[in-house]
This record gives C-alpha cells, sequence and structure tokens, in this order.
C-alpha cells in the first residue's frame, strides 16, 4: 500500500467487497500500520480477517529497477514478494511500480521451466466475451523467444480459465499478409504454425488491433511495447465513450427519460467497458501468482482485481499453467 497512487481508503473498501464474495479470503497488509489501522476498523470483518505488517520504507513510482535491487530490501513490495517466496502466502497483489514488481518477483520467485521472461496478461472484453491478451508492459523488447513463450502461457490460461480445448492464438501484427511485420514476429509466426500443423497449439494467424475487440481469437500475442500502448489506448476509448454517452443523454428531456428506462442495460454496458474496472493484469510464467493493479486504482478496480486472484488461486491455474508448459515443451523435444 505504499508508493502506490491508489489511496488505501479505495484498497480496503475494494478488499472488503471481495471478502464479502469470498469468506474464506485472508490478507496480509503491508503497509503503515498507524494509516491502515485508522481506516479498516469500519470494516469489522476484514480487519478480523487481515494481518498488518508495519513497513517503513517503499518504492515509489518512479524509482529505477537499478536502484531497487541495490536498497529497497525493507519495502512493502518486496516483503510481500519474500512472503509468497517463503510459502506464508499464495500471492501477490499491487499497486506499485510495474518495473520494480517484475524485478523483484523476477529474481525472487523466479520463472517456470521453459519460460524465459514473464508476461503481463490480461482479460479483455469483446463482441464474443472475453479473450486474453498479453504482453502488456513486462518486457518491452520485441524477441522471437519471449513471443512464442507467451503464446504458449496465453493459451494455457485462456483453456483454463475459458474452459475450452486449444483456444485460438493470433499474433498481433500491422497487418495479416505473411511479408508484413518485423523480422521477430515473422519468425514466431514461422514457428507458431508449425506448432499448430503438429497440433500442439492453435495458431490462427497474424490478427490487427481492431480484431481484438471483435474478439477474433481467444488469446492476442504481442511484446510489452506494443500491448501496453494498445492497453492504454483501450481505456482511453472507454473513458471517451462513456464521456460522449453521458453527455448524450443529458442533452433533453427526451434522452433523460430514454436513460431511465434503459438504465440497467446501460449500466451493464458502462461497467462492462469501464476501465476503472478491468484495470489488473496477470504476471505470467513465475511460480507464484502475482497480480499487476493499476497505480490509480478505485475500489471497483481493486475488488475486481482480488476476486480475479481468488479465483485463480481457487482453480490451482499457477500449477496447471505450469503442467501444460511443461507438456507443450514435452512435444516440442521430442
Amino acid at each position: 500500500m505504499l508508493g502506490s497512487e491508489t489511496k488505501i481508503k479505495d484498497v480496503l473498501k475494494g478488499l472488503n467487497q471481495s471478502l464479502l464474495r469470498n469468506i474464506n479470503y485472508r490478507f496480509q497488509l503491508y503497509g503503515q500500520e498507524k494509516i491502515i489501522k485508522k481506516n479498516i476498523e469500519k470494516y469489522k470483518r476484514l480487519l478480523q480477517s487481515s494481518e498488518i505488517i508495519d513497513c517503513v520504507s517503499h518504492i515509489s513510482m518512479d524509482d529505477k529497477p537499478s536502484e531497487i535491487l541495490k536498497a529497497r530490501e525493507n519495502s512493502s513490495m518486496f516483503l510481500a514478494i519474500k512472503s509468497v517466496k517463503e510459502k506464508l502466502s499464495d500471492a501477490v497483489l499491487s499497486f506499485g511500480n510495474t518495473g520494480a514488481l517484475m524485478s523483484l518477483s523476477l529474481i525472487n520467485i523466479k520463472t517456470l521451466k521453459h519460460i524465459k521472461r514473464p508476461a503481463i496478461a490480461s482479460i479483455w472484453p469483446n463482441l464474443n466475451g472475453e479473450s486474453i491478451v498479453l504482453d502488456l508492459g513486462a518486457n518491452t523488447k520485441l524477441d522471437t523467444r519471449y513471443l512464442i513463450d507467451n503464446s504458449i502461457l496465453g493459451s494455457s490460461l485462456a483453456s483454463i480459465l475459458f474452459r475450452i480445448d486449444n483456444p485460438s492464438i493470433g499474433l498481433l501484427n500491422v497487418g495479416v499478409e505473411d511479408n508484413k511485420g518485423k523480422d521477430e514476429i515473422r519468425r514466431a509466426s514461422d514457428t507458431l504454425k508449425n506448432l499448430s500443423k503438429n497440433s500442439k497449439i492453435n495458431y490462427y494467424g497474424y490478427v490487427e488491433g481492431s480484431d481484438i475487440s471483435v474478439g477474433r481469437t481467444n488469446v492476442v500475442v504481442t511484446d510489452g511495447f506494443t500491448g501496453n500502448i494498445s492497453l492504454k489506448t483501450a481505456e482511453g476509448t472507454a473513458k471517451l465513450f462513456q464521456s460522449h454517452l453521458n453527455d448524450a443523454f443529458r442533452s433533453s428531456i427526451l434522452s433523460k427519460i430514454g436513460y431511465f428506462l434503459s438504465s440497467l442495460a446501460m449500466k451493464s454496458v458502462k461497467d462492462r467497458l469501464d476501465p476503472r474496472v478491468h484495470n489488473c493484469g496477470i504476471l505470467m510464467g513465475l511460480n507464484s501468482l502475482v497480480i499487476k493493479c493499476h497505480g490509480q486504482s478505485e475500489y471497483r478496480g481493486v475488488s475486481y482485481a482480488a476476486d480475479i486472484t481468488h479465483s485463480l488461486l481457487e482453480n490451482n491455474v499457477n500449477k496447471k499453467i505450469q503442467d501444460y508448459v511443461q507438456e507443450i515443451h514435452s512435444k516440442l523435444d521430442n
């Protein structure tokens, strides 16, 4: 809770809402004990289900990974990750510095066998339901190996969360033609085609940015640089849509009456597209579950992220992903 732009009040309110739905949840809260106790008192059940770990040091949103690794061993983020490393807790939910979270998790929790670098995956709404998109910023380098790893990780997550066999994988590119894109993307595509021919994965081919919202594939794979820009663009577009929608319904008496009559349906649409809610990313490829939430999350986003974390833990998703990756790579070796 230290070093993030998310308010403690929003964190506690969001965790409390999730706890009401997931009554077996237990939390370790890392931050300033005095401030947490002051704000948690009105949430009796959350208080009873939480252990507060007092922290005097934190990692700010501006700290560089190189500085973090040298001097932040007593920070709230480091201690939370250490708790998972030592099996004192099952997952980390962080609202802090993404680079720091990735670096500390990579060093302490480490990656699954066969996975070189973790990736941030998120569940995106689309016209057909939902899809998995990754990487959203964990690794900004465009590398063929990372794209292939992300395809395997994304496919495994989609198969588990969406309960579908052989989920389709699309590789994000500037066009769908075979000659489009950089060399790293084309090499990754060739490898994925071969894997698909041997029925190891279900590779659809190239997809474009507009295909994400259409739901062309169950999984969309890209590098962290492109993925992060896509994410921020989608969030901005959703905010623009909501703003124009609100203005339209306030424009006249008839519009207000129309909004009143359709309020339940409109609320459902707005909630589905609200970037304040769907703002958490899953750090894929690590030995334990790590969830990254937006640094300016509101309580609804906190609640959603806590629900996702609980669901992943309840379904033992990380172990299933580990088994899936092992199975795919065993086929590659044969």
